[in-house]
């Protein structure tokens, strides 16, 4: 560590802008905010900021920026007229010195962005330790109030106005050798500063009450929230928390034709996934609609998808979407505690384990072992839950069970599961009577993405009681028809007396808008049944469908899915195309207990809905 005084150090920044090649940029005032801008003298930089408006990417990403340039006039000119200069910034605060490095990883990735190794090479970065700390900032809950990477030089303020300097590269050394005034620092400088930095991760006022590490798990199991709803509702959908986020990369690609019609140059722009034609496709097709799916894509791309492939957090607590945001709902400390509490239950300790009390409304015997029962929680609040989730069960006295909803998600009080005759809870469950209570916990688990099924050509297969759960789906599609493509129905159970749903199974004959068709293993003598006799695979060959725009359902007895599956690779369709839904002794619903891990995967957290190529691996799957 060096020290300077702060005449020395001014000179330092003189001696930058006058001698450098390139531009030098600093932090200034712009009224009673600061920016990023070229310096002309030491005495406009301010290292005394809270935030700037903008973040210095766009040293690194520029708003606007020529790829190359084109003569029409000729079959084929093409030329790159990009001149990188060389340049200094100087004051940049950790938590975008750390994002500058998260943006590194995603341009120097496999595909490198040529532009921006050739800017980051020739740029010089000159970090300064917070001093201010800005009203909306959270940097002290994510780790980014301080860093020890990603500078070339530290500059620290000392209270009678010492500049300590830390080297972070021979760049960085090269300039103080070249122009700075400087003396080693003692150790108690050197504690002071420490002393400097550790006290400003404490003046920060906003806080979020889970760890950065834990969000992509808290999103994940959040992703159907009523919170992208509600919040998404007062969204301009404008962008600006975008445009002002360090951490937002996302940029568009346009030509710029002359007049003449002889040349051209096509150009880089920002971007921004809150726009709503960013998805937007030739055909005219919007993806993310919505503008509750793109709130939320903002946040799980922050949360989930960068650290999934990347392994960071893409999000450093400045504070800049918050401050920016007129109607107030871009801020991820908001987000994150409302989730948080939501989703644990902070204000109750150990409600996780708690059921809510509900009461059984209507029972429907089915078969000689199942039972339908219609449930309404005592709170009067609607489940909230999506196809392909589970509700744990309590009986009190005799124990809990996990069970699949049935029904599909409609907003209305009352939903409906299936109930086999098989263990003591179940059995239970078959002696009650309308009017009893039971206990509720969930919905839990990873449901069917209905967004990503919309306009999609569908194909349910259903084995046995894989119906239950997969009937919330169906009705679900059937109740929004028109958002789906071709629908196709298979069902089989192991005799006629086992088929669920007849008076359901008999309106689907009637639609026009389907197909569907039934089979059952075997039919035993005296049985009336005149429909197919055979295993579920049996029917596959008796429809007709595209494999490659098909997504395929498969749910059903851990011995269907290798034959189904076989079959459904046979005809062509993809990995991706096929969803299964498994079970495993799911015991606490919340990935804790350890009953149902599949390998590494908890089926109650991840699952029970996989992707087939996701899981297709797992030596466990399918066992």
């Amino acid at each position: 560590m060096k020290i300077m005084t702060k005449e020395d150090f001014l000179a330092f920044v003189d001696a930058l802008i006058e001698h450098e090649p390139g531009k030098v940029v600093g932090v200034k005032s712009k009224g009673s905010k600061f920016v990023f801008d070229e310096l002309s003298s030491a005495q406009e930089l301010r290292l005394d900021y809270d935030v700037t408006i903008l973040p210095p990417k766009k040293y690194f990403l520029p708003q606007y920026e020529t790829m190359m340039c084109y003569d029409l006039s000729k079959p084929f000119s093409v030329k790159r007229e990009v001149k990188i200069e060389p340049l200094i910034i100087i004051g940049i605060h950790p938590y975008d010195l750390i994002a500058i490095q998260q943006m590194e990883k995603l341009y120097l990735d496999t595909n490198v962005d040529d532009l921006y190794l050739e800017r980051k090479r020739n740029t010089i970065l000159i970090g300064s330790t917070i001093k201010k700390v800005a009203e909306r900032a959270f940097a002290g809950s994510m780790g980014t109030a301080n860093t020890n990477s990603g500078y070339d030089l530290m500059l620290t303020e000392m209270e009678d106005g010492r500049v300590a300097v830390e080297i972070g590269s021979e760049k960085g050394r090269g300039l103080l050798d070249k122009y700075a005034k400087v003396r080693d620092a003692t150790d108690k400088e050197v504690a002071e500063v420490r002393a400097i930095k550790e006290a400003i991760v404490g003046k920060y006022e906003r806080k979020v009450n889970l760890d950065p590490k834990e969000w992509p798990l808290l999103f994940n199991e959040n992703y159907h929230s009523s919170i992208w709803e509600e919040r998404a509702s007062k969204c301009l959908a404008c962008g600006s928390c975008t445009l002002v986020c360090p951490t937002c990369f996302c940029y568009d690609v346009e030509e710029e034709v002359g007049l003449n019609l002889k040349e051209g140059k096509r150009v880089r722009t920002w971007d921004g996934c809150l726009l709503r034609e960013f998805t937007k496709i030739a055909s005219g097709e919007i993806f993310r609609k919505d503008i509750k799916d793109r709130y939320r894509h903002r946040y799980m791309r922050k949360a989930v998808y960068l650290p999934e492939r990347y392994d960071f957090i893409a999000c450093v607590g400045c504070g800049r979407c918050a401050t920016n945001c007129l109607p107030d709902i871009a801020d991820p400390v908001d987000v994150v505690n409302q989730l948080v509490e939501e989703s644990y239950s902070l204000k109750r300790e150990g409600s996780i384990h708690i059921p809510q009390p509900a009461t059984i409304k209507r029972m429907e015997m089915m078969t000689e072992k199942e039972v339908l029962l219609e449930i309404e929680l005592d709170s009067g609040e609607a489940l909230n839950h999506q196809p392909g989730q589970f509700v744990e069960v309590s009986v009190l006295g005799v124990g809990e069970a996990p069970l699949s909803v049935s029904s599909a998600p409609n907003g209305g009080k009352r939903f409906e599961i299936v109930v086999r005759k098989v263990g003591n809870v179940t059995t239970k469950l078959h002696q009650m009577s309308p009017g009893d209570k039971v206990g509720i916990r969930g919905p839990f688990g990873n449901g069917f993405d209905i967004k990503a099924l919309e306009g999609k050509h569908l194909l349910f297969i259903a084995g046995g009681l894989g119906i239950v759960p997969m009937r919330s789906l169906i009705n679900y599609v059937l109740n929004n028809r028109k958002d789906f493509g071709k629908v196709i129905i298979l069902y089989g159970c192991k005799e006629p007396c086992e088929l669920l749903f007849r008076e359901e199974v008999a309106e689907w004959d009637k639609r026009d808008d389907i197909v569907h068709l039934l089979t059952v293993d075997s039919c035993p003598e005296g049985e009336c049944w005149e429909g197919n006799i055979g295993v579920i695979t049996t029917l596959i060959p008796k429809v007709s469908f595209d494999p490659k725009n098909t997504i395929a359902i498969v749910i059903g007895p851990p011995v269907m899915y290798k034959f189904v599956i076989r079959d459904l690779l046979s005809r062509g369709m993809p990995e991706e195309n096929i969803i299964v839904s498994l079970e495993r002794r799911m015991k606490c619903g919340i990935g804790k207990c350890g009953h149902c891990q599949m390998n590494g995967v908890y089926v109650c957290k991840e699952g029970p809905v996989f992707n087939y190529k996701d899981i297709k691996d797992l030596p466990e799957a399918f066992q």
